[in-house]
């Protein structure tokens, strides 16, 4: 059945199924039994008439009498359309005395017993229902023939056919009442309160205060109304649980990922101090020697021993070391832009133009104190005038976060390797970042939860499980983009990155 029905409908076309069955049985059931009575009243009729021609025959032995009594009975009874006596051989007397002495039909006698009537139906050539009754004419209680009689059933069939139509007006008419009946209370006391409970549920779903079902019907209607109730109360509870549980979790998350970037930004200041301490250091130690060969220089002066080839030396000592001074400072200098630009990208999250290429050069130098404690080479290709208006301080994090995680998951302490990250403009106003290792990969099953949150194979080495859950939000939700990660055991890992170059 359409499950589309709806379960008033269901019920009545059921209902009405089977008060229809019921009904053409009873129909059928009265038909039958009215004409069961009327085929015995004209057995019956016969039967009377059979006795009283057996006793006029036996009594007389006059054909004419019987002929008498046969026009008698036709006259006194307009249904009857015929009366026949066959002899064993002949036909002795009838109503239609043309068919006197008539052959009797073959083993017609022999065909009838002693207390036996013979009842057939059929239809004359004017369609008028008649019915053949025939029954023996005994003598002595022997069977010397048999008497024929034909009757006009229309009277009967009229009767019947009224009697059966007004059965099935009643029986209509009653059906209608009872569904309507029936529809009604299914609306009252079954529809109505299972809709109010429908609605209550569609009120609970969309987060609205749940206000508590009445007791509105019957008692089952109400104890599933009673246990709607409970379910929603215990739902309701449950639900407050879990969105504390959510809020904390959330809170807990924001902050492990506030922990995460503040261990971001003591990797870059250590990178700052370590890098900028070796040419401070070389700029140090050149000024602390040139400071030295100019003391020598002086007391040389003054003693007036200075030669030609003293002032030619000390001149190129001092041009030499001013260069390696020079040298070093704008070393100094070129890295404490690299840091601050990356570091001012990395707090304030404001968006600008930057040329993509050369400022994941700037990102590489302040992971220099990582890298070089590993075997790893790190190549950037790409062309260096691809510009993004976008919020470099997310590339930034980006780029950090897939190396450190090639670094701690991709390969073993002191094992040599090589990083990737190749910028391409595939289409029109789309960049797309590759970045590779050539590590020991990863299975699938790893491979498909990368981007979970909490989900680390390093929990034992003080994994967080947010690295890359932070890198999958901020390329989706900070830069709008998508990313993919394909890894195969032994085969390395590639992550693609795809985000539009003019993010508004």
């Amino acid at each position: 059945m359409n499950s589309r029905i709806s379960l008033q409908k269901r019920i009545l076309l059921l209902v009405g199924i089977v008060v229809a069955v019921m009904m053409t049985i009873i129909v059928w059931f009265d038909s039958y039994s009215l004409e069961r009575s009327v085929r015995e009243t004209y057995i019956s009729q016969l039967d009377g008439m059979t006795t009283a021609i057996n006793g006029r025959y036996e009594e007389s032995h006059s054909i004419e009498d019987v002929q008498q009594i046969f026009d008698y009975i036709q006259y006194k009874n307009v249904n009857v359309l015929n009366l026949t006596l066959y002899g064993e051989r002949e036909v002795l007397a009838s109503t239609d005395r043309s068919r006197v002495g008539e052959p009797t039909p073959p083993n017609l006698v022999k065909s009838l017993t002693v207390s036996g009537t013979l009842v057939e139906k059929f239809r004359d050539g004017n369609g008028t229902p008649v019915n053949r009754l025939k029954a023996p004419l005994m003598e002595d209680g022997i069977i010397i023939g048999a008497i024929e009689l034909l009757l006009d059933t229309s009277d009967s069939e009229a009767l019947i056919r009224h009697r059966t139509l007004l059965i099935i007006a009643v029986g209509f008419a009653s059906a209608v009442i009872l569904l309507l009946a029936l529809a009604y209370i299914i609306r009252r006391m079954l529809i109505k309160p299972l809709m109010i409970i429908r609605q209550a549920a569609l009120s609970a779903g969309e987060g609205a205060p749940y206000a508590p079902i009445p007791q509105i019907a019957s008692r089952e209607i109400n104890e599933v109304a009673a246990a709607f109730n409970e379910m929603a109360r215990t739902q309701e509870s449950r639900y407050n649980e879990l969105q504390q549980a959510m809020e904390t979790i959330q809170q807990t998350q924001k902050q492990l990922v506030e922990s995460e970037k503040m261990v971001a930004l003591g990797s870059l200041v250590a990178g700052v101090s370590h890098e900028i301490n070796t040419p401070l250091g070389i700029g140090v130690t050149a000024a602390s020697f040139m400071a030295e060969k100019s003391k020598e220089f002086a007391a040389l002066y003054q003693s007036n021993a200075m030669k030609r080839s003293d002032l030619e030396s000390y001149l190129g000592t001092i041009s030499e070391t001013t260069g390696m001074i020079e040298a070093n400072l704008s070393r100094a200098s070129e890295l404490v832009k690299s840091f601050k630009q990356v570091a001012v990208d990395r707090s304030m999250a404001a968006k600008r133009t930057f040329q993509v290429t050369p400022y994941l050069r700037d990102v590489l130098v302040s992971l220099q104190p990582q890298l070089k404690k590993t075997k790893l080479l790190v190549k950037i290709e790409g062309p260096d005038n691809v510009a993004v208006h976008s919020d470099p301080g997310a590339f930034s994090q980006i780029i950090t976060n897939l190396i450190m995680n090639s670094i701690i998951h991709a390969y073993a302490p002191g094992e040599e390797g090589k990083l990737t990250i190749e910028v391409l403009t595939e289409r029109d106003q789309v960049l797309t970042i590759r970045y590779a290792d050539d590590g020991k990969g990863m299975p699938d099953e790893v491979a498909g939860q990368i981007f979970n949150p909490f989900f680390t194979t390093n929990r034992s080495g003080g994994g967080t499980g947010l690295g890359m859950h932070i890198v999958y939000n901020l390329v989706t939700q900070s830069l709008g983009g998508t990313i993919r990660c394909d890894s195969r055991p032994g085969a390395g890992t590639v992550f693609t990155l795809q985000f539009p170059m003019n993010e508004g």
